[in-house]
C-alpha cells in the first residue's frame, strides 16, 4: 500500500498521472471511470499524447459500467461519453475499448470473459461523500462480480448535469469487487474534507467486516491519492504506519508458521 498526499485536487491528478506513466506501454490494460473527465489527469493524457510522448493505439481500455438495455454505439451512455471526452483524443483503436453491455443474462458472462482475457494493470476508483466505492460501501455476494446495479438519485442528476445523459433506465451493468481485486494496481482517489473519515478508516479500522474499504486495503498494490482536505495524516506518518503494520503482520505469520511446524 502507498499513501500520497497532495496540496490540491489539481496536484492529485498530476501525481496520479505520474504513477500511471510507469505502466503505459503496448498491451497495457487500464480501467478508467467517467469521473476523470475534465480533470488534470485527462488533460495530461491528451497533452502528452499530442506531444508524441505516448501512443495508445495498442493500449486496452475496459470501462467500469454502462446503462442497461441500450445500444452503446447508437445511444448516449458512458461508453460514448468516454469515447467523446477521452478515447478519441488519444487515437485509441476502438477495437481495444471494451464496455459492459446488458441485453440479457448472457451479457454478464460475456463481460466476465473479457475481464478474464484482459487482466487489468491499473484500475482507478473514487471514494464518494458517503464512503461508497463503485456504488457500494458494503461487499455482498451480489456485487462481488459483474452485476446489475441501481443508480442513486444523486448519480442520475450528476449524469444529466455533467455528461448530458438523459436516463430511461436507472440501472447499470458494472464491475464487481472481485474484478477490481484482480487488477495488478488499484488507484483510489479521495478529495475533500468529507472523505477524511473514510481515509482514516483505511489505516485505523481493524474490523473484520464486509466494508469495501476493508476489502480494498488488503490489495498489495493499492495506492491512495488524497488532497490536503481528505488527508488523515502526513504522507510520512502514514507510510511509517503502513511499514509498522506490515512488519507486525510478517512477525505474526512467522510465529504461526513456527507453531504449526512444532505441532507437526
Amino acid at each position: 500500500m502507498k499513501y500520497i498526499v497532495c496540496n490540491s485536487e489539481h496536484a492529485v491528478f498530476n501525481r496520479m498521472y505520474d504513477e500511471l506513466e510507469k505502466y503505459i506501454e503496448d498491451g497495457a490494460v487500464f480501467s478508467l471511470t467517467e469521473k476523470l473527465i475534465g480533470t488534470q489527469f485527462v488533460k495530461r493524457l491528451i497533452d502528452e499524447y499530442n506531444n508524441g510522448k505516448y501512443k495508445y493505439k495498442h493500449v486496452i481500455f475496459l470501462n467500469q459500467r454502462e446503462l442497461i438495455n441500450i445500444d452503446k454505439e447508437e445511444e448516449y451512455g458512458y461508453y460514448r461519453v468516454m469515447k467523446k471526452n477521452i478515447y478519441k483524443h488519444l487515437d485509441v483503436d476502438y477495437k481495444n475499448i471494451f464496455s459492459p453491455e446488458y441485453r440479457d443474462d448472457s451479457s454478464i458472462e460475456n463481460y466476465k470473459k473479457i475481464l478474464e482475457d484482459n487482466p487489468l494493470d491499473v484500475t482507478i476508483l473514487f471514494i464518494d461523500s458517503s464512503g461508497a466505492i463503485l456504488n457500494y460501501s458494503e461487499v455482498t455476494d451480489e456485487n462481488r462480480d459483474v452485476h446489475i446495479s441501481k443508480l442513486t438519485a444523486r448519480e442520475k442528476n450528476n449524469n444529466r448535469q455533467r455528461y448530458d445523459i438523459e436516463l430511461e433506465e436507472d440501472s447499470v451493468i458494472t464491475l464487481g469487487y472481485d474484478n477490481v481485486l484482480q487488477s495488478r494496481n488499484i488507484f483510489l482517489i479521495a478529495l475533500g474534507k468529507d472523505k477524511r473519515k473514510f481515509v482514516e478508516k483505511i489505516f485505523e479500522s481493524t474490523d473484520e467486516n464486509n466494508s469495501v474499504i476493508e476489502l480494498l486495503k488488503q490489495h498489495p498494490n493499492l495506492t491512495i491519492f488524497v488532497d490536503k482536505e481528505a488527508g488523515y495524516k502526513s504522507e510520512e506518518e502514514v507510510n511509517k504506519l503502513i511499514k509498522e503494520k506490515q512488519r507486525k503482520k510478517e512477525i505474526e505469520e512467522l510465529r504461526r508458521f513456527e507453531k504449526e511446524a512444532t505441532i507437526q
